[in-house]
């Protein structure tokens, strides 16, 4: 629909409005006057844009509108000038259904900025014209209650603006969404509380997308407004959808964990225990697929939704009912977790082997427990090869025996143990930076790669070998002339703690080495030439000082 064409406002009339002189305003609308029209004279005032006489035609002047189409009432609406906005629709009261270039009426100005006073004396004035502008629809086809529910505001006329018109609340926007709707999507529950005192057939309406109201306000994950509907409309709370789901299939299809515990607790209410059996009962229930709230979560793969079901369910094994395809929500979680999972299937295979094809604690707490994320990975890495960079540089100049006096040498440096020592030290510094390193890089195209990751665990862990073998070995040469076997054991234990070859299996499950290079599949080959990666860095430690001796 087309605004209404009007005459420009005088610019010395929005003027007022907006610095909001209201006495200029009522002296030149002749607001306090009871004739319809009367002649102003302006050439004293600071508005009039020429100090001469200017006569204006009152009629002309509500009739007018500015650049946008917003007509007195509009403005004085939405400046809360509400004393002359009430004046102004005695004089006019058809300008209530005046549209601007937005197709809003002043009603829809009211709505957007909360101005629940001149609506409530609008209806006391004249409660027809109020509802017969109440269905006016701007150009996304939103009434007064659509601007309502989506600002949040009118809830204390709200209920008013529903009794006068009812239909108002049903009607849909161009995007085909109620006012109810909108307001339960944006999360505005006491709004949607008021409206469903109102007129509490609401809780039963079925929106365009086949979902009811209580279903859209768990698929948002409102715990409150899923509860004040349980409590409330009990009835209205146990409706499904278009696919014979109830609202514990949506909660459990958007991974709301949290909205499952705080209903849950509604259990726990002695007072009310229909809720305890309707929730038990809507839990269990199966939609058109034969999918309950447990297969959902299962498909979702959310371990926290699934305990928090199947503890409901008092971990009842008979609870687990098929689908139409045959399976089981265990069944579900099974076949997600080994296609999905190479590094546990082994732990799967000994799950079900000792306890079956079913639920229990162990599969949401091992089985299921997910591994941390690429990032909180690359950070614990990261901070590790940080702190081990920081030891090694310390410890490269505070050098155990000192420095000679004289000429600034190391006073324990042409021995063998002393320069492996040095030599273990610098494989840590290095290779701790090299990871390092390796997660910065990564991290600059924000999704740091499996292989980066898996490569620059590797150096951490070398590094990590490298610094415990130097700790052994800093330890051997200070106390080797004071107490020779006790260094002999710090030596002998930290060599075997710290070295390399304690890891081939941790390496192997990584599949490191089949990355690097693929043609080494076979396992006869894989493991030595996991060793003789590993232990590189204690040949390098040990043999390099003896060629130093030569």
């Amino acid at each position: 629909m087309v605004p209404q064409q009007r005459p420009l406002m005088p610019v010395h009339i929005f003027n007022a409005i907006i610095k909001g002189n209201t006495d200029y305003l009522v002296q030149c609308l002749g607001l306090l006057e009871e004739r319809e029209e009367i002649k102003v004279t302006i050439g004293s005032s600071q508005f009039a844009p020429q100090q001469t006489e200017k006569h204006e035609n009152v009629q002309f002047v509500l009739g007018s509108a500015t650049r946008f189409g917003d007509t007195l009432l509009h403005l004085f609406i939405t400046g809360r000038h509400n004393e002359l906005a009430l004046k102004v629709f005695t004089k006019d009261m058809s300008l209530l259904k005046a549209r601007n270039k937005k197709l809003e009426t002043p009603l829809h100005n009211a709505a957007k900025v909360g101005n629940e006073e001149v609506i409530r004396d609008l209806i006391r004035l004249s409660p027809n014209v109020v509802k017969d502008a109440l269905g006016e629809t701007n150009e996304n086809g939103d009434t007064t209650l659509h601007v309502a529910a989506n600002h949040n505001h009118l809830q204390g006329v709200i209920s008013e603006l529903m009794k006068l018109e009812p239909q108002t609340a049903y009607e849909e926007n161009k995007q085909g969404f109620s006012p109810l709707y909108i307001a339960i999507v944006k999360g505005h529950n006491s709004l949607v509380e008021v409206m469903l005192q109102v007129d509490t057939t609401l809780a039963c309406i079925q929106f365009p997308d086949g979902t009811f109201p209580v279903q859209v306000a768990a698929r948002r994950g409102n715990a409150d407004l899923v509860k004040h509907f349980l409590q409330e409309y009990p009835d209205y709370a146990k409706l499904l959808d278009s696919c014979g789901r109830n609202l514990f299939h949506m909660l459990a299809e958007q991974n709301r964990s949290i909205v499952f515990t705080e209903v849950f607790a509604l259990t726990k209410d002695d007072s009310r225990p229909h809720i305890s059996q309707m929730i038990e009962s809507m839990i269990n229930a199966r939609d058109y697929e034969g999918n309950t709230p447990l297969h959902m979560a299962a498909m979702k793969e959310d371990r926290h939704v699934m305990r928090a079901i199947w503890d409901k369910l008092n971990h009842d094994r008979e609870a687990l009912l098929e689908n139409q395809m045959g399976k089981t929500a265990f069944e579900i979680s099974f076949r997600q977790l080994w296609d999905a999972n190479e590094d546990s299937r082994l732990q799967i295979k000994a799950y079900i082997e000792k306890k079956g094809w079913y639920f229990t604690r162990d599969w949401f707490d091992y089985v299921m427990s997910p591994y941390p994320n690429k990032l909180e990975r690359s950070q614990l890495i990261g901070l590790g090869s940080v702190l081990i960079t920081t030891v090694a540089f310390a410890a490269a100049f505070a050098i155990p025996g000192g420095y000679n006096a004289d000429n600034g040498a190391p006073i324990l440096g042409k021995r063998f143990m002393f320069r492996a020592f040095i030599l273990a030290n610098t494989f840590a510094f290095i290779q701790a930076f090299q990871s390092l390193f390796i997660i910065v890089h990564s991290s600059l195209d924000y999704d740091i790669e499996d292989l980066h990751l898996e490569y620059a665990v590797y150096k951490f862990l070398s590094a990590a070998s490298c610094m415990v073998i130097a700790f052994g070995l800093g330890s051997y040469v200070m106390l080797a002339p004071v107490s020779l076997p006790i260094a002999i054991i710090i030596l002998v234990v930290t060599l075997l703690i710290g070295s390399p070859a304690l890891f081939p299996v941790i390496m192997m499950e990584k599949s490191l080495v089949k990355r690097f290079n693929s043609s080494i599949a076979d396992t006869t080959y894989n493991i030595p030439y996991m060793i003789g990666i590993l232990t590189m860095p204690m040949i390098l430690i040990f043999c390099l000082p003896v060629l130093s001796l030569l």
